[in-house]
């Protein structure tokens, strides 16, 4: 009797290899070439990148330390930090105005300083790569409140930098894998000139777009390869603005002028009203509001004021923007409390939207599916804050985090009950001490350096 799979009786008295039936061969041949189609097609991610080009660090969500003054990597699968990268902004402290900031794209990580710097690094082990890009420094209208449209952005293996005095345009190509310099990225002379009062941003594929709230002209500059083409003009109709916001829907370039709360979508002769907030004279005030981070094709842009989050069509017969669609911020606004209050950049994931708003101490937040009308919910915390930044959506390959700009907290959206998991170093340690001390000697050496000087991981 023989056990089903063993070889037994096969082969114990016969000497001669017994050769196998044609139609047997012919069976083994078509698994083999079945067998090599699936690893083929099991190679390939389903965004149709090969498997091999993602590596363990791709799911992480990059955060800011608020004053703090460092960057650190969230693995979104721990729940925590695993490595802190210390003195984005040396010497940031409550009196500091900016805070530093983060920009990622997959792979690609750069870390914008308090003092406009931008230091790109390597986000697999924390260290910086050599060069370093100053920003030019703003000179955003003052005794107005409202929202700071963005100078840099970072999508599609692009990173784009805009003066906002003068429009002037720079862009680099960055290499899908990580650690491209980008010491040289303003080494030309720009790719454009778009106006005063400008912002950048980039679609996913790579493609940047700039407005100039003072001409009222949008260029889009497409990324062809290692480089880019060359620019597209499109003029909007009105001059003079303060600030105006821009953001991508897929390839369709969205501007918010936040002179009249007016939003502007390519290809449409009109321009819409934001609810609520669009005002007839401009030069008056500006509009507290805000467009979406870049996102794929939709036929909706999301928009956030104080008040909501919600959605504008990009195209005829949208379902979610119906008007009620999005996240009540529920924030009591008064002129005690409105000095106070910050919006952020929504974020959308799928068929969901992500907002948050920075309320004094306490952050608000919400998410919503499809075309409902959710409230928002509040993080609260001890003592009051004069809050001077919002709070930042992360966003990763799916992965979404909410970080407060002032404070530096870290909240994971997939957990329940306590969602705060950020682990920052003590501000007063003998290793933060040296790294600062380190740290000025170097900027006083060279422009080119680095200002991050000490990356450490941790248990989160």
């Amino acid at each position: 009797m023989t056990t089903q799979g063993s070889r037994g009786g096969e082969g114990t008295a016969v000497t001669e290899r017994r050769r196998r039936p044609t139609w047997l061969r012919a069976i083994s041949g078509a698994l083999v070439t079945l067998l090599v189609v699936v690893i083929g097609i099991l190679a390939v991610r389903a965004d149709g990148q090969p498997v091999h080009d993602v590596a363990l660090t791709d799911g992480s969500v990059w955060v800011s330390g608020g004053r703090t003054g460092d960057w650190a990597r969230v693995n979104t699968g721990a729940h925590g930090f695993d490595l802190v990268m210390q003195e984005a902004a040396p010497g940031a402290g409550e009196s500091t105005a900016a805070r530093p900031d983060v920009l990622q794209d997959g792979r690609n990580a750069v870390g914008v300083t308090s003092d406009l710097r931008l230091v790109a690094f390597d986000s697999r082990t924390g260290e910086p790569i050599d060069g370093v890009v100053q920003v030019p420094p703003p000179t955003y209208v003052t005794g107005v409140d409202f929202h700071e449209p963005g100078l840099v952005a970072m999508h599609g293996n692009t990173l784009a930098v805009v003066d906002q005095t003068t429009g002037r345009v720079w862009a680099k190509r960055l290499d899908p894998k990580g650690g491209t310099p980008i010491g040289d990225l303003r080494d030309n002379g720009g790719l454009a000139t778009v106006g005063a009062n400008a912002a950048v941003t980039v679609d996913l594929d790579g493609d940047v777009m700039a407005v100039s709230a003072d001409t009222g002209i949008v260029v889009e500059i497409p990324a062809k390869g290692t480089g880019f083409g060359s620019p597209e003009r499109t003029d909007l109709g009105f001059t003079g603005g303060r600030a105006a916001d821009i953001t991508a829907v897929g390839d369709t370039w969205v501007v918010l002028d936040l002179e009249k709360g007016e939003v502007h979508v390519e290809g449409q002769d009109s321009p819409q009203e934001l609810p609520g907030e669009s005002q007839p004279t401009a030069g008056v005030t500006l509009t507290m509001a805000t467009l979406q981070q870049p996102g794929p094709s939709s036929d909706v842009v999301a928009f956030q004021t104080r008040e909501r989050a919600g959605y504008l069509p990009v195209t005829q017969g949208s379902v979610q923007a119906n008007g009620s669609a999005g996240i009540v911020s529920g924030m009591v606004s008064d002129k005690r409390t409105t000095r106070y209050q910050r919006i952020s950049e929504p974020a959308v994931n799928g068929d969901c939207l992500y907002a948050a708003w920075g309320d004094g101490a306490a952050v608000r937040w919400g998410s919503v599916c499809g075309a409902q009308e959710v409230p928002a919910g509040e993080l609260s915390s001890p003592g009051t804050l004069a809050r001077r930044h919002g709070v930042a959506v992360r966003h990763n390959r799916g992965q979404l985090l909410l970080n407060d700009l002032d404070t530096g907290r870290v909240y994971d959206l997939t957990l329940t009950g306590d969602l705060r998991i950020d682990t920052w170093p003590s501000s007063t340690s003998p290793a933060k001490k040296a790294t600062k001390k380190a740290t000025k000697k170097k900027t006083a050496t060279s422009k080119k350096t680095s200002p991050v000087t000490k990356s450490t991981t941790t248990s989160g």
